[in-house]
Parts: structure tokens; sequence; C-alpha cells
């Protein structure tokens, strides 16, 4: 019995952790959440506040969004197109590592396993990344504090 309140607990956290709108009336990452889809943001979402995009809202968690990122690199015209391209390529990757990574955990895990290794993956995650890149600065080119980002990766 305690196995399945702790199993039901976890699976309502993954709920408002991986929705995260609508949750006892209120959208818990609203002041988080960017463009919708991978399109430059308009004057109006500009004016409104929102940010670029690193990670693309709509696709698999660590696909970017390549109109976000070559606007936050600075990128413009031939730079911007070829950073797109690259964007792109780097997505697909992304994309068949994890169809891959399914397709042999599929012969050791069993249904519910598969499903938690599935949900790590899932539509839905990245505006959470967003938000922690976001809250670290690292949506800005200029000034981003690049440093401690490199601290973290001597540990």
């Amino acid at each position: 019995m305690m196995k399945i309140r702790a199993n039901v607990a976890s699976f309502l956290v993954l709920l408002i952790c991986a929705f995260g709108s609508s949750v006892f009336g209120q959208d818990l990452f609203e002041p988080y959440r960017t463009n919708q889809k991978d399109a430059p943001l308009t004057a109006a979402q500009k004016a409104a506040g929102e940010k670029e995009s690193i990670f693309c809202n709509t696709m698999k968690v660590g696909q970017m969004c390549t109109h976000g990122t070559a606007a936050i690199l600075g990128l413009t015209g031939a730079e911007a197109e070829e950073w797109t391209t690259w964007a792109r390529k780097y997505n697909k990757a992304v994309n068949d590592a994890t169809e891959q990574l399914y397709r042999d955990a599929a012969a050791k895990l069993n249904p519910q396993q598969m499903e938690l290794l599935k949900a790590w993956f899932a539509i839905g995650w990245n505006p959470q990344i967003n938000a922690l890149l976001y809250g670290q600065g690292l949506d800005q080119l200029e000034g981003a504090p690049i440093d401690r980002v490199k601290e973290m990766q001597k540990k």
C-alpha cells in the first residue's frame, strides 16, 4: 500500500512539474514561458518582455530553437541561416539518438520503466531548462556569466 501511495505521489509531482499549467488554477511556469514555436519573436512579443527560446518548447528535450538561439547569439542574415542549418542537424541527431535509446532499452526494460524513460524526454521539459538558463543569465550574449559555467564543468 505504501508503494502505491509513493507511486501516486511521484506521478502527481511529475504531472505538476511536466505540465505546470492550470495546477490549482495557476501556471507555475508562466514567468518563464517563451514563444511556443521555433519562430522569431514579433515586435509585440519583444515589447511584452518575452524571451527568445534556447531549447524549443514544442520539441523533445534538448532540441534547440533555431531562430531563438540565432537571435541570442546575435546572428543575422547568412550567418543566421547557416546557424539554422547546423541547429537543425543537431536537432535531428538528438531525435535520432533518443529514438535509438528507446529501441535499445525496449529489449531490457519493462513497460513501466519504458514509460518513465520516455517521460524524461517528453515535450514539455524544455521550458524548465530555458528557465534555468535564463535564471543564470545565459540567454544574453553580453554579460553571460561564462566563467561560472566553466567552474561547474570542472566538478
